[in-house]
């Protein structure tokens, strides 16, 4: 039998892998989608998305005969969470419309110091002042981005905190959900919500109870109507919700694994690819303070990573003392 020491280490380390690279594969989602912000409605893309994700997600549990209730047994709570995922991702692609890739990414990336505020408030994680230290110092990693360039009213950066806030609860309610579902559960709600989601958007929005007329490239991208894709753009929808299907398995693995604080600081990986790609594609070079500012958030979020594995191996090595001495005395 392994020890636990084993089983928390491995749980997190699995957990982290699976993270890097589900964000990997949505990374590459953003370059489609960024892409796409000029011709056709988010609401289109995303329910277009969701629906080939579910139909894969069916399509592999058909093959592979796996019994897997498609029903969460928490259904608040995945409504929740479903709709938070929502409205992460919808202002999140909405943002990358109108600002460089890197610099959306940076500011979506306080997730993670959310995430390791809401594991201490709502789930009971012990954290410590130094990692509470860290979060702070994330903070003004984030104030050094935006300050200089003035933009903290700009609908774009509000979009941007939108996501990281929304997507923060969403991972800590992913968290909980793991003791009741299986994380391709979770991730078959969450492309179901998405989709009926985008569907009722997208029907007020045809029917004129919705209005939206506005330039701004937002704006536009979430009140555009809808159009007919040609062929090279079905393909790379039908890719977009290859992704979909793999990426939120992926990531509700992720949290299902580890303790969220522990894997929430490993999306600092999808800010390196956002820089890549920016830059690759868009020709997007980031400033110098949004490069400090990244530095920032990456080492705070580093240190918190640190801090739990510490925590996590002291708690190990009390839990296997206390083995010991029982069985000493026994």
């Amino acid at each position: 039998m392994q020890s636990s020491s084993h089983h928390s280490l491995g749980g997190t380390i699995g957990g982290a892998a699976f993270l890097v690279f589900g964000l990997f594969l949505f990374s590459l989602q953003d370059i489609v989608l960024k892409h796409f912000s000029d011709k056709y409605s988010v609401l289109q893309l995303v329910l277009l998305r969701g629906e080939i994700a579910m139909i894969l997600i069916l399509a592999f549990l058909a093959i592979t005969r796996r019994s897997i209730p498609l029903l969460s047994r928490k259904p608040k709570l995945i409504l929740a969470r479903g709709l938070l995922g929502f409205t992460s991702y919808i202002a999140y692609y909405l943002a990358i419309a109108a600002m460089p890739l890197a610099e959306v990414v940076a500011i979506t990336f306080t997730m993670p110091l959310f995430v390791t505020a809401m594991s201490a408030i709502f789930l009971g994680e012990k954290v410590g002042l130094r990692r509470w230290g860290a979060v702070i110092v994330g903070f003004i990693g984030i104030m050094i981005i935006l300050s200089p360039s003035g933009e903290f009213n700009s609908l774009a950066v509000a979009l941007a905190f939108t996501a990281s806030i929304s997507y923060a609860t969403h991972s800590v309610i992913t968290r909980f959900l793991s003791d009741h579902d299986h994380p391709l559960t979770i991730a078959f709600n969450a492309l179901l919500i998405f989709t009926i989601a985008s569907t009722l958007l997208s029907i007020l929005l045809a029917s004129g109870l919705i209005s939206i007329s506005s330039n701004h490239p937002s704006l536009a991208f979430f009140g555009r109507a809808w159009s007919m894709p040609g062929s090279f753009d079905i393909l790379l929808i039908f890719a977009i919700g290859a992704i979909a299907a793999i990426g939120f398995y992926c990531l509700s693995k992720a949290y299902c694994m580890a303790e969220a604080s522990a894997v929430a600081p490993f999306e600092f990986t999808y800010i390196i690819w956002a820089v890549v790609f920016g830059y690759l594609f868009w020709n997007e070079v980031p400033g110098m303070t949004t490069i400090v500012g990244i530095m920032i958030l990456i080492s705070s979020s580093l240190y918190i990573s640190y801090r739990e594995r510490q925590i996590e191996n002291s708690g190990d090595r009390y839990a296997s003392e206390n083995r010991v001495l029982a069985g000493e005395n026994a």
